[in-house]
């Protein structure tokens, strides 16, 4: 409990950021995208933040649980390794770190208690000594000694070190002065050296008195044990207000208090209560006692708030919750387990005042005293019992009864969060956010993790620690063990776990027994089975299982006579039946992606398929090429025919029920060639130990763990092609013995078990490349894409590029040397672009000719292929002497023609005129035409004395050239008008029927500009 009430009157608040603070632990589950990442396991030792023990270091006993002033601290005491310990948590109990404390003589810490003024001040007890720390625990000093002090002081009862222990502890405050009570017991009997002390330790020596809890009082005390004292919360400083638990010695056991420095059991101030079980037996053999008062307490009588509760552990049977009001002369029994139930309370914490106190109580019930218990009142009146306990046993703190101590964290009140700390086998630090309904442990647990048992959903975790294994949940970075077998009777040799493949339902299965346990709150509780197979026939335990629904369940069990049988169930566990399933010893169970069907695999190496909830079966395979005795199925994800097959013999085969003639085919060990580009050699499985089929887009993707080598074998496969690789095992790792996975589309997530380790390893290049295009000249060809986002800085993505005739599908081009036969993921490229010429590193790369381009990510794994389609160019138009215009032309025509080299490959040529020599200004362009012939004449009339511009180029069935240009000058203006005057006859042969049209056209438009320089010479000629 949280003993220091002081703070709580205070106001010290909890800032928003501290409250997060307490529940923010570091993520278990590093980077994993294309590389193994170790996912950190609930840890141990200093290292770890003591979550569980180490086998040969382990935690025996929690003891105290309390929060240091401001409450950003927990602080525990516990035997770790045979050793009394103090531990500090700044997380909420999440993971510690262990404090350096002095020797602790006797090996137990009976109380420690915390400043509630100053943050770093503490003090804890051994029974014989006081120590205190200044700093948080980082280092320690004695308090003044009692015992001496009583001694060297003649005190005519001083306690003895040893006999009369320290039990209690608290502090009080008044202005500058600091005030260290203590009450001293003795375990199963009174003695007259017992009583309340008090040492100021702001004062010089530190000097102790006896506050005379024996004799100051009208009847005196001869002897009495104390077993709590508590400082008034509210005004310690004006009315020096001191609340205690004794027993005195006619064996009565009250609450009594101390104020203004009087005697104590004042009627006008506070009268002593007895405390009765079931308010009218006499209390005489207390061992422990807390006091819990609510935040609003007042000591005055008349303020209605005068209030208190006592939680009693007795070894009589006679302990529980009882409620205090000051000035009353008993105490009311409020009988936290009813009336017919005695329990013994261990310890109480809460939150609220007097009228809206809301309690949480730790103990057990005297008929199961070993059983550690919590009860949660939300009226401070009436107590309900948890459903699901910590789990630990009874102390081992010379006490053989099962001690619980609670503490209610910040948010308790509204959201039910608390701790709660117990003894013995099992034990540990546990945790509720439900008001103590169920608890679940978080750390300082004696369990250790040896090895990881299995995997399941995302994520529940079995590991063991030889004798017992824990179920662990992995929620939001957080681990909590959510089942121990110290709290399941099972008789097999191991559990296991699995999740429903809706997610709705876990269930946990005694491997080798007959017991199924199913959960429907995501693990946080588990209800066993009404009955087991057994009822249905079995004649063995539990060999493998499979949940197929929330309800459905297959079964098979491991006696000889359970060969070629399935036990099934579709009421969980209610009604069970024997199905024929003629595959042997069915050793695993798969479901389609959509639910409608379910294979099975058995020894004979077969595989058997149903489609209607595992009631039949169909007939059963041939079996594979190579058969295992431990048999691993899987669907093709996205199919409800396509099987997988692997095992412990090895081998990797597909199988497909909806085929016309099922055969089948072996998918691994691919021995790559010449120009295959896409994978590493003798990518074989050895030793089938698990196997996943992923989401892939392009394609499908499957991976399979290889028990001998330890590594993975991922298949990809497009059609009928199937291409293997490997993934490296993790480093160091050894042991692979189970996989699974969660499909995700472009993010397939693997689990891996490697020993006591669990690895994951997230492909994120189930894709194809994305965003491939391709460009090319006459003789060459470059190609780019996108990169492949795996999120993991710390990978480099390796790609191949292949340029392919798409006539002859002849590999032309690629990014590798043709001397690595193998082409190796190594030797891929970097790079987002390839180019590729003609003649270098001997490809060939023609004009005018159609390529398929592909690229793929080869390294770290291979990833679906990107393809486009891209020509090269055709050779452009050169200038020739049947070039007209030719490049540089003058005094060309106003109506000129055009004409250039016929090209046999083009179907049709692009022409353009324009007075802008880059072609850009569309205002300029006087023509645009698309011809079917290698000439045109302009139909129109061009400026004289003018440049002009003109470009084609050639159109063939794959592609277009580059632009040819060319420029002219037309022909200046005449000065006058031309009289032509008896011209000499012009006579045009017509040309054979193999000239071209334009030729002759060119020879007549030549004729008329012969006979007109003819006749302007003539005009011009002068006279001598």
């Amino acid at each position: 409990m949280f003993k220091t009430k002081i703070s709580k009157v205070l106001g010290v608040v909890l800032t928003a950021a501290m409250v997060l603070s307490m529940f923010t632990v570091a993520t278990p589950v590093a980077a994993a995208n294309q590389a193994w990442s170790k996912i950190s396991l609930p840890g141990s030792g200093s290292t770890g933040g003591y979550v569980v023990s180490e086998p040969g270091t382990r935690f025996d006993n929690i003891g105290i649980l309390e929060w240091n002033a401001d409450k950003s601290a927990v602080y525990a005491t516990a035997e770790y390794d045979g050793a009394a310990a103090i531990f500090k948590s700044t997380d909420a109990g999440r993971t510690w770190t262990k404090l350096t404390i002095p020797t602790v003589t006797g090996g137990i810490i009976y109380d420690f208690v915390a400043s509630s003024v100053n943050v770093n001040e503490l003090y804890f007890t051994d029974g014989r000594d006081i120590f205190t720390s200044k700093d948080g625990g980082a280092t320690w000093n004695y308090l003044s000694n009692v015992f001496t002090w009583a001694t060297a002081n003649a005190w005519a009862t001083p306690p003895v070190s040893g006999t009369n222990l320290i039990v209690t502890l608290d502090i009080g405050y008044a202005g500058a002065n600091k005030y260290v009570f203590v009450g001293t017991a003795v375990f199963g009997s009174t003695d007259s050296g017992n009583g309340v002390y008090m040492c100021q330790e702001t004062a010089f020596g530190m000097p102790w008195s006896d506050l005379d809890i024996d004799s100051q009082r009208a009847s005196a005390w001869t002897a009495c044990s104390v077993w709590d004292v508590v400082v008034d919360p509210t005004d310690f400083a004006t009315k020096q207000g001191v609340l205690a638990v004794a027993t005195d010695n006619t064996g009565k056991t009250v609450i009594t208090a101390k104020y203004f420095g009087n005697q104590w059991n004042q009627t006008a101030l506070c009268t002593d209560a007895e405390v009765k079980q079931d308010n009218a037996t006499s209390i005489a053999t207390p061992y422990h006692a807390e006091l819990w008062l609510p935040a609003d307490f007042s000591s005055s009588l008349t303020s209605g708030k005068f209030q208190a509760w006592l939680a009693l552990a007795t070894s009589a049977s006679q302990g529980d919750v009882y409620l205090w009001y000051g000035g009353a002369n008993a105490t009311i029994d409020l009988n936290v387990s009813g009336l017919d139930s005695e329990t013994e309370v261990y310890d109480i914490d809460g939150a609220g005042g007097v009228g809206t106190a809301q309690l949480i109580i730790g103990g057990y019930l005297s008929t199961a005293p070993t059983a550690p218990t919590t009860w949660y009142s939300a009226d401070g009146l009436t107590f309900t019992k948890t459903s699901k306990a910590p789990t630990g046993a009874a102390s081992t703190w010379g006490l053989s009864v099962a001690t619980v101590t609670v503490l209610a964290l910040p948010d308790f009140a509204t959201y039910g969060k608390e701790l709660a700390g117990t003894a013995g086998y099992d034990c540990g630090v546990s945790y509720t956010a439900d008001f103590g309904k169920t608890w679940n442990q978080i750390s300082m647990m004696r369990q250790a993790i040896v090895t990881v048992k299995n995997i399941a959903g995302n994520l529940f975790i079995v590991t063991s620690d030889h004798a017992e294994q824990s179920l662990w949940r992995l929620n939001g970075g957080v681990y909590e063990r959510v089942l121990s077998t110290t709290s399941i009777t099972e008789t097999g040799t191991t559990i296991d776990v699995a999740v429903s493949p809706a997610g709705d339902a876990v269930f946990v299965a005694d491997i080798g027994g007959t017991t199924i346990w199913r959960s429907l709150d995501n693990g946080q509780t588990f209800a066993a089975q009404v009955s087991s197979i057994t009822t249905a026939g079995a004649e063995g335990g539990i060999k493998a299982w499979f949940v197929s629904n929330a309800n459905t369940l297959l079964v098979t069990g491991d006696d000889v006579l359970d060969v070629n049988k399935v036990f099934q169930t579709s009421t969980n566990g209610v009604l069970w039946f024997s199905r024929a399933c003629a595959v042997g010893t069915v050793t695993s169970f798969a479901i389609s992606t959509d639910g409608s069907a379910l294979v099975a695999a058995g020894s004979l190496g077969k595989v058997s398929k149903s489609t209607d909830g595992g009631v039949t079966w169909s007939t059963a395979s041939v079996a594979a090429p190579t058969v295992s005795a431990v048999s691993l199925v899987t669907f093709q994800n996205g199919s409800n025919s396509v099987v997988y097959l692997t095992g412990n013999s090895g081998d990797v085969f597909k199988y497909d029920f909806a085929a016309t003639a099922p055969a089948w085919t072996q998918i691994d060990n691919t021995v790559t060639g010449a120009y295959a580009f896409d994978s590493s050699n003798f990518a074989d499985v050895d030793n089938g130990v698990g196997i996943f089929s992923g989401i892939a887009s392009g394609g499908n993707v499957l991976y399979v763990l290889d028990g001998t080598w330890n590594n993975l074998i991922r298949i990809t496969n497009v059609g009928t092609t199937y291409t293997a690789g490997i993934i490296a095992k993790p480093t160091g790792a050894t042991g692979a013995t189970k996989l699974i996975g969660i499909a995700a589309p472009g993010a397939n997530m693997l689990y891996g078990i490697f020993g006591a380790s669990l690895y994951v390893y997230t492909d994120k290049m189930a894709v194809p490349v994305t965003n491939v295009q391709a460009t090319a000249t006459t003789d060459s060809i470059k190609v780019t894409w996108d990169a492949l986002n795996v999120d993991n800085t710390g990978v480099t993505v390796r790609y191949f590029v292949v340029v392919t005739d798409a006539t002859t599908a002849y590999k032309v081009a690629y990014t590798v040397s043709a001397a690595d036969v193998n082409q190796t993921s190594t030797a891929g490229i970097t790079s987002l672009t390839a180019t590729f010429k003609n003649g270098v590193g001997g490809f060939i790369v023609s004009e005018d000719t159609v390529y398929q381009v592909s690229v793929w990510a080869v390294d770290p794994v291979m990833s679906f292929v990107g393809t486009a389609s891209v020509s090269t160019q055709p050779q452009p138009l050169t200038y020739t002497v049947n070039l007209m215009p030719t490049n540089g032309a003058s005094n060309v025509p106003v109506n000129p023609v055009f004409a250039w080299d016929s090209v046999s490959t083009a179907v049709s040529y692009d022409l353009v005129l324009s007075t802008d020599p880059t072609f850009t200004d569309a205002t300029k362009v006087l023509a645009t035409k698309n011809l079917t012939t290698n000439y045109w004449a302009y139909d129109g009339t061009l400026s004289n004395s003018a440049s002009y511009y003109w470009r084609v180029r050639v159109n063939t069935a794959n592609s277009t050239s580059e632009w040819f240009p060319a420029v002219f000058t037309t022909v200046k203006a005449d000065a006058a008008p031309v009289e032509v005057n008896n011209p000499p006859d012009i006579t045009l042969e017509v040309p054979q029927a193999e000239t071209p049209a334009y030729i002759w056209l060119i020879v007549a438009v030549g004729a008329v500009l012969t006979i007109a320089v003819i006749v302007l010479i003539v005009r011009t000629r002068r006279v001598v």
